[in-house]
């Protein structure tokens, strides 16, 4: 922990703007000045008519750690926590895009960004978009139990309907794109301009859509990088004890720029001062 926070605050001193930790292992709170964005509305009406609906049970959704809307799981407490600090974040610079992110592979972005999305799916006044950026190793449809016969990389190399590829696991206000096989070509896609046009249209239609977006690890490929102009925000998943400070302070000097918000410490054994409330 104490590396971790070094090397957090050395990089700081070394970037022109300094992003705010969000270690909800702490309970950290973050400050608001605006708690809404614009033109949002309540969409507990919400129905899917053109996106394929698969109803995942709380049970599967525990069994693969998605657990932000259990209540009857302590440890649930610690997404919803993180869900509030991001949306006030977010809301304060009127930002409608997050992307999570991590040093290396194996550290829980996947698991965070999945917890994140059923949270922030959890409030009335926004729908989400959860997309599966991993090209390489799509993992949202395993955290989900999905069977995905499409995903992003298809509709990107195809000629297929977005509506062939999208998936309400049963969550109500959250809408999945997930990923299918691996795209060893996923930089020439994520800079096409098949996707640039697919981001412009997922944020223009609707302006009460929050869209997270599980991308790779910063440090082992360059997609986040090409990625980062379509995205407002970003949040950083740290594992507890796996990074040499060197690595941390190297992905927070590539994603200056792309308006870090934040760092996630997980797999901590330190349990959230909140836990036990």
């Amino acid at each position: 922990m104490d590396r971790i926070q070094k090397a957090l605050d050395k990089a700081k001193e070394k970037l022109q703007s300094e992003p705010n930790e969000l270690n909800v292992k702490r309970g950290d709170s973050v400050t608001s000045k605006n708690q809404a964005l614009k033109n949002t509305q309540d969409v507990t009406g919400i129905t899917y008519t053109q996106t394929k609906v698969v109803e995942v049970s709380e049970q599967r959704l525990a069994d693969k750690r998605v657990i932000a809307s259990q209540y009857s799981n302590s440890q649930s407490g610690v997404f919803r926590m993180l869900r509030t600090q991001v949306l006030q974040k977010m809301r304060e610079k009127s930002w409608q895009t997050l992307a999570i992110t991590s040093p290396t592979a194996g550290e829980g972005k996947s698991l965070v960004s999945s917890n994140l999305a059923v949270a922030m799916a959890m409030e009335s006044n926004q729908t989400v978009l959860l997309v599966d950026l991993d090209l390489r190793n799509p993992r949202l449809n395993d955290y989900f139990s999905l069977d995905v016969k499409v995903g992003l990389k298809d509709y990107l190399e195809g000629d297929i309907d977005l509506t062939d590829v999208l998936i309400n696991p049963g969550v109500k206000g959250l809408v999945i794109l997930p990923g299918k096989g691996r795209a060893e070509n996923s930089a020439e896609l994520l800079s096409s301009k098949k996707m640039s046009r697919l981001v412009a249209d997922l944020k223009a239609r609707y302006n009460s859509r929050m869209i997270i977006f599980d991308t790779p690890p910063i440090l082992q490929t360059d997609d986040v990088l090409l990625a980062s102009k379509y995205i407002d925000s970003t949040l950083l998943v740290l594992e507890d004890g796996k990074n040499k400070e060197s690595e941390i302070v190297k992905s927070l000097q590539l994603l200056e720029g792309t308006h870090l918000i934040g760092s996630v410490l997980n797999k901590s054994e330190k349990p959230p001062m909140h836990q036990s409330y």
